[in-house]
């Protein structure tokens, strides 16, 4: 009897386990039943994980009500049935739907209209998955598209542009809905002096100094940023970490006048750097880095520069910087380390038609002694040959920003009718400075040796 009862309740869990309330789709004409519970994907879940209810089937109607909408079915309408209650029946009126057709943009040209044409398509092509036909038209897209053909044209300098629908025709037989745009695109704006204000009168006079070489330049949003990144960086260079800078605009054709307002804060200076985290690097390396930042007002943009260069080395997978009052106005930096990764060992295998089958192990280690120096050593073999070579890296040459990079190499190649044995050494000295100029000096020596010419001692002359 026990036993019976056991099976009986076990049987019982099992099935109300497994049940789940399917939902069947009747009605319609462009899509099968299929595709559309695909797309709704996992946003019936509650609806199937209990049994039917009115409620339930209300909703299952109202997500496949807007999904139909969203796809371009403006007037369908979803109404439901309750078959029973493992089974809810949504019965679909689609109605015609309205796809996006021909986008024609007047008051541009070229490859100015291309850019602006797919622009205002982008909402209604959004997050539409591949083959899935013709892009929906829904009459939200238009104002959605039109406002981003204005922030485009504000981005690029035009910042009285305007655009606007002016007529849109309706193909019955397909529902492609053409549209017709005119952009007035206006003159091109250009920053002109600026209006700054500072509630005690600090940073006035270095704000301005700051803004002049970008007045006269068209106001485009990458010069705009340009000029507010170099406003933030003359106060957070000097000792105002916490500086705060709002910039607002006043529009008075053909200029853009920039409104800065500033809040310097407390001016602080940096005492002592500190690190965290270092398990294989040596402390007294990367503080080195960071050895002509103390004593000073501290510089933001400096240390922050120094911690991405920490971060390319390859060394770290994140690094941070915590700023500590010690004193009045007096600081110390923490700086958070998380080590990465340093050395890996790596196989390759490839063809070429006519080097033959190619493979390749080589071993790397981004922080040779804990130093952060880059070592790298590889072993290439070919059909036509074999290819030995060593590198070694210093991002910080003596101390310096100067990467100094050391190689030599060992090469054996066979060519048609002779063979090459080259060995050689390089090196080179990389400064960068500025924002887009970098020094490279190179030197090397190699020599080389053949087994012979490949022709013929009467063909030499």
């Amino acid at each position: 009897m026990i036993i019976r009862r056991s099976i009986t309740c076990f049987l019982l869990a099992a099935g109300c386990a497994v049940a789940e309330t399917r939902i069947r789709v009747s009605g319609l004409e462009r899509k099968t039943e299929g595709q559309v519970l695909d797309l709704i994907g996992e946003r019936m879940v509650h609806v199937r994980r209990k049994n039917a209810s009115p409620s339930r089937a209300d909703d299952a109607a109202f997500l496949l009500r807007q999904l139909l909408r969203k796809d371009g079915y403006a007037q369908a309408e979803v109404s439901w049935r309750i078959v029973n209650p493992q089974e809810i029946n949504l019965i679909v009126r689609e109605g015609p739907r309205l796809s996006l057709g021909d986008v024609t943009i007047e008051g541009v040209s070229g490859a100015q209209n291309k850019k602006l044409v797919r622009l205002f398509q982008r909402p209604a092509e959004k997050d539409r998955p591949i083959g899935s036909g013709p892009a929906p038209f829904r009459e939200e897209d238009v104002g959605t598209g039109l406002s981003y053909l204005r922030q485009e044209l504000h981005a690029q300098g035009f910042w009285a542009a305007e655009a606007e629908e002016i007529s849109r025709e309706t193909d019955a037989a397909t529902g492609d809905v053409d549209l017709s745009i005119r952009v007035r695109p206006g003159e091109l704006h250009r920053i002109g002096k600026p209006v700054v204000r500072s509630g005690d009168g600090r940073g006035v006079m270095r704000t301005t100094t700051t803004v002049e070489p970008f007045i006269g330049k068209s106001a485009t949003t990458a010069n705009l940023n340009e000029m507010r990144l170099a406003v933030e960086e003359a106060f957070i260079s000097r000792g105002y970490p916490d500086a705060k800078i709002r910039i607002s605009r006043t529009i008075a054709t053909p200029s853009y006048i920039p409104g800065i307002s500033i809040d310097l804060g407390v001016r602080v200076k940096l005492l002592n750097v500190r690190v965290e985290g270092l398990e294989r690097t040596s402390p007294d390396r990367v503080l080195r880095r960071f050895k002509k930042l103390e004593d000073e007002w501290y510089d933001e943009a400096a240390m922050n520069k120094q911690l991405r260069g920490l971060l390319a080395s390859g060394a770290f997978s994140s690094v941070r910087a915590e700023t500590v009052e010690v004193s009045n106005k007096r600081i110390d930096a923490m700086l958070h380390f998380d080590e990465a990764r340093a050395k890996e060992v790596s196989l390759a295998a490839g063809f070429g038609s006519y080097q033959g089958l190619i493979t390749r192990a080589s071993y790397t280690d981004r922080n040779l002694f804990g130093q952060l120096l880059g070592f790298s050593t590889g072993l290439e073999l070919s059909s036509r040959g074999v290819l030995g070579e060593t590198r070694l890296t210093d991002p910080w040459f003596l101390g310096h920003d100067l990467t100094a990079t050391a190689r030599a190499y060992a090469l054996i190649y066979g060519r048609e009718g002779y063979e090459t044995f080259d060995t050689g050494i390089e090196g080179s000295l990389t400064w960068k400075f500025g924002n887009h100029y970098t020094l490279d000096v190179l030197a090397g020596y190699s020599l080389v040796n053949t087994t012979g010419s490949g022709l013929a001692d009467s063909d030499l002359g």
